[in-house]
């Protein structure tokens, strides 16, 4: 990185530094360059600007992280400009410190992004390149095999969550040949020899340990070698709660929260190529540490990794956001009276386990606070799954 400072402008230094950008390598990988374009002693610091990958597949979710700072201490405001054409996509008010955004790149090619950094007088830019891959053009489809006889009321609930992921994750991914015997994921399945594309889901309403108990078993069973995502999965439901859910008008949000796992949300963040998502696991604080999620995190006004889920049974630990910061958020291990809405959080952390999302199809979202998180924790219900993990590789 290299930072030129300058006490006063003279046309021959301006004519310098024009040369001198000119002729700057174009950045390969997720490396940054930074030129200050006002080069004063008091103008913003940009003390690194990267993104941790090199070239990615379109439609791409990736995240820009930034430090930057002010000699005077003057609030900053940071834009960021797709393809470095002068048009900001994003503007981060109070961005000093440490921050990130996410971007959602469709155009294929060599890419810039700039990041420019303002204290309302003096400015300061960097640079990072990346190029984005044309991605496949069909979309993701989830399968959902009935295992038992389902009411009228609960397939509608199973349609409208398959519906739900399939708006949120737009391309598909490769087919897999899937062989696996009846019951062998843990819960009720139904033996499968074939081809999927993208992922089946068996599904069906069992008894289980009663009401109150166990309220689902759910997972991916059998995930990728090569992108470790969900290929075949389960979702079970105690036909002794299923009644009080449909009561509650319940069912259909408990039934995306489960496919959310059965999608690796919580049971595959130790399986990624890229390797562990969760930090600090049986801890007191796990936190969630997969760059797309962080940088929502960090849009929703917080700094650091993602607090996770530390409390409950093993299901509900180490694999959801926590209850006592996110409140009504649907992927936390409770269910909140009212709207659960599914947040760019949670589809964020989808994009950092290989999934191609839309983060626009989130439902609007803010962290509570004070007498609204009190409000939103009383009643709420915590969801006592079983969760699965992956018995194989296809």
């Amino acid at each position: 990185m290299h930072r030129l400072w300058r006490t006063a402008t003279t046309t021959s230094v301006v004519a310098l530094l024009a040369v001198a950008a000119a002729c700057a390598p174009m950045p390969s990988g997720p490396t940054t360059t930074t030129t200050t374009t006002v080069l004063t002693g008091t103008a913003p610091v940009v003390g690194s600007f990267t993104t941790p990958v090199a070239s990615a597949v379109a439609p791409a979710l990736v995240p820009f992280a930034w430090n930057v700072a002010d000699p005077q201490g003057t609030p900053l405001t940071c834009s960021l400009d797709v393809d470095d054409d002068g048009d900001v996509e994003v503007t981060v008010p109070a961005c000093q410190g440490t921050r990130s955004r996410n971007l959602t790149l469709g155009s294929t090619g060599p890419v810039v992004v700039r990041l420019t950094v303002t204290d309302g007088a003096e400015s300061a830019t960097a640079t990072v390149a990346l190029s984005v891959d044309p991605g496949p053009t069909e979309t993701y489809d989830v399968v959902l095999r009935a295992q038992s006889t389902l009411s009228a009321e609960v397939q509608a609930a199973f349609d409208a969550a398959e519906a739900r992921w399939e708006s949120v994750l737009v391309a598909g991914v490769p087919a897999a040949t899937v062989s696996i015997g009846a019951n062998a994921c843990g819960a009720t399945n139904g033996a499968l020899t074939g081809t999927v594309d993208d992922v089946v889901i068996d599904i069906s309403t069992t008894a289980i340990d009663g009401a109150g108990g166990i309220l689902a078993r759910a997972g991916p069973c059998l995930v990728s070698s090569g992108d470790r995502l969900a290929r075949f999965g389960v979702m079970e439901f105690d036909l002794a709660d299923i009644g009080g859910l449909l009561a509650a008008n319940t069912l259909a949000a408990v039934i995306v929260h489960e496919m959310g796992h059965v999608l690796g949300i919580g049971t595959l963040w130790d399986q990624t190529p890229a390797g562990q998502l969760l930090a600090g696991g049986g801890s007191t604080d796990p936190r969630y540490t997969g760059p797309r999620g962080v940088a929502e995190w960090s849009t929703l006004g917080r700094s650091g990794t993602v607090p996770v889920e530390a409390t409950g049974g093993p299901g509900t630990a180490d694999s959801h956001w926590r209850e006592t910061v996110f409140g009504n958020e649907l992927m936390t291990g409770f269910l909140s009276p009212g709207t659960n809405p599914l947040s760019r959080l949670s589809i964020a952390s989808l994009a950092d386990l290989g999934y191609r999302v839309d983060v626009g199809a989130a439902d609007a979202y803010s962290l509570p606070g004070g007498s609204l998180l009190s409000a939103l924790r009383s009643p709420a219900v915590e969801l006592r799954s079983e969760l699965l993990g992956p018995i194989g590789t296809v």
